[in-house]
């Protein structure tokens, strides 16, 4: 008769054991990912994100924010952009510095910080800079540049200036998952 109410505490403790891993405190992230695979290129990026479409120069891929959308524009204020250069050098320095030499004669644009970063072992240039969007929004750029085989690719990661530091985990997941197939 003795076991019923060891029976009873423990069937009691594994209830109270599995019903709190169901709580939430609300303050977790959605860590789901996409992936990306088409163009020649793949990676990944948000669950909660969608992808979009890439209407510039060489656009090979874009994904975007769908809750930073612009009222203006319809276009999401939070994105990456993947564009394979038209650079007419093959050399990633060149095409480099000849693409920011005109760029930031335009007063609209204007430069944080530029460096080198690996991206799948390889060395790529980044330069960050900041830029009115076509609706006057504040905006903040991070362009990675990096050369697989003989093309050159720009992966373009942009959100508002107020939240692009907020957004530096989602852009890197996109900039470390990027490979050329």
């Amino acid at each position: 008769m003795k076991k019923y109410p060891f029976l009873i505490l423990l069937a009691l403790l594994c209830l109270v054991v599995s019903v709190s891993g169901c709580v939430s405190s609300g303050n977790e992230t959605n860590n789901t990912t996409s992936h990306y695979s088409q163009n020649g290129i793949s990676f990944d990026y948000p669950g909660t994100w969608n992808t979009a479409n890439a209407v510039s120069n060489n656009s090979l891929a874009a994904v975007g924010d769908p809750k930073s959308v612009d009222n203006t524009t319809g276009e999401p204020q939070t994105f990456v952009l993947i564009q394979k250069s038209n650079a007419t050098s093959s050399d990633l320095q060149t095409a480099y510095n000849a693409n920011y030499a005109s760029l930031f004669t335009n007063t609209s644009y204007q430069r944080v910080s530029e460096g080198n970063i690996t991206v799948n072992g390889a060395t790529a240039l980044e330069n960050v800079y900041t830029v009115n969007s076509t609706s006057g929004t504040a905006m903040q750029m991070q362009a990675v540049w990096l050369k697989e085989n003989s093309d050159i690719y720009v992966i373009l990661c942009g959100a508002t200036q107020s939240d692009f530091n907020n957004q530096q985990d989602n852009f890197n997941m996109v900039i470390n998952s990027f490979k050329v197939q």
